[in-house]
């Protein structure tokens, strides 16, 4: 056979075997888009359900939400008398979570909600940073009283989902989603109007858990926890609660009579609150020198300030099963017998 036959045999083989890899690499191609599209599309629809969540929580137990802002406004340096209305501004984000989850959800208007959803956690990052920064002993705030996390532990995590969320922007944006909007809509406002309601039927009733403090007879003590102690439920029993700070001298001078209180049989268990975090220098300083013979707890800056907003300290509150009983101000303390007459009842 000519050389130039088998030169044209060789060129063909080629040429077959290049249209074949060619193939073989758009297959590959197409796999490989398609795999990351659902990983976007499973990114849009988890992180849909995390704003879903996290504002239903705040929706439903609005007041703790307030107090949570309240003390980031506070950090962000604005004047006292800005607080309360920026504390209420700030719950529009409640529902507007859910609007944004919703529409994650389902894949409506991605070119928006994408967007949006984005610059809503870039804004909880920025808030979360500049809290860990400053040491903030408060709590982030991100699902309410369903859990409560420190700025540090909140930040890893929204930048966590931070990153699901641009991997939901860049191959997500239509994988997995309704291929109808007309319903879609509906079910997607509908989820943002539903979530305001139930925002407003909660909060309304409550004003005078913002106008002064959240320590109020009759009002259930929720989304507080301690820290430092491992056997004290206080939604299960009667208990004396103090708020406190180690570094007030009513606060010290108040220590021998709660002393007595605690050596007495029939009171009921008291447990001082602070918003130092266990082994502050000053919380230390505090049990050293005035060696108290009750339990003393660390909550979060944000439930303190809630539950002493326009009062002093030392408060006292009794409270059963959660709900709070009785409250006495650090210039009208209970009497003993008082004290027992509560725990016998309780």
């Amino acid at each position: 056979m000519p050389d130039g036959a088998i030169v044209a045999a060789g060129d063909n083989v080629q040429i077959h075997g290049t249209e074949r890899d060619c193939g073989y690499m758009t297959e590959t191609h197409t796999v490989s888009t398609t795999r990351m599209g659902t990983v976007g599309g499973v990114a849009r629809i988890l992180m849909g359900l995390i704003f879903v969540v996290a504002g239903l929580a705040k929706s439903f137990e609005p007041v703790v939400f307030y107090w949570e802002a309240i003390s980031y406004v506070e950090l962000l340096g604005a004047g006292r008398e800005a607080w309360p209305k920026l504390g209420q501004l700030a719950l529009v984000l409640a529902p507007l979570e859910v609007f944004i989850g919703a529409a994650l959800i389902t894949g409506w208007r991605p070119r928006v909600m994408l967007p949006a959803a984005t610059g809503m956690m870039v804004l909880f990052i920025g808030l979360t940073a500049l809290a860990w920064h400053k040491e903030a002993h408060i709590d982030c705030g991100c699902f309410g009283t369903l859990t409560e996390r420190t700025p540090g532990e909140a930040l890893v995590e929204d930048v966590f989902m931070l990153a699901l969320l641009l991997a939901a922007w860049r191959w997500g944006r239509t994988r997995l989603a309704v291929l109808s909007w007309a319903p879609v809509q509906r079910v997607v406002i509908g989820a943002g109007v539903l979530a305001l309601a139930l925002l407003v039927f909660r909060f309304a009733p409550e004003s005078e858990r913002v106008s002064s403090s959240d320590l109020k007879p009759g009002v259930r003590l929720t989304g507080v926890e301690l820290k430092g102690v491992e056997d004290v439920d206080l939604s299960a029993g009667a208990f004396l609660i103090e708020l406190f700070s180690p570094r007030c001298i009513h606060c010290k001078n108040a220590v021998p009579k709660l002393n007595d209180w605690a050596d007495t049989p029939g009171v009921p268990k008291i447990v001082a609150l602070n918003e130092f975090p266990p082994g502050s220098p000053y919380l230390t300083d505090f049990i050293q020198q005035m060696r108290p013979r009750y339990t003393i707890a660390s909550i979060s800056g944000s439930d303190f300030m809630r539950l002493t907003w326009r009062h002093g300290y030392p408060r006292l509150a009794y409270i059963e099963d959660g709900i709070i009983r009785r409250v006495w101000e650090h210039d009208q303390l209970p009497s003993l017998a008082q004290l027992k007459k509560l725990g016998s009842s309780g």
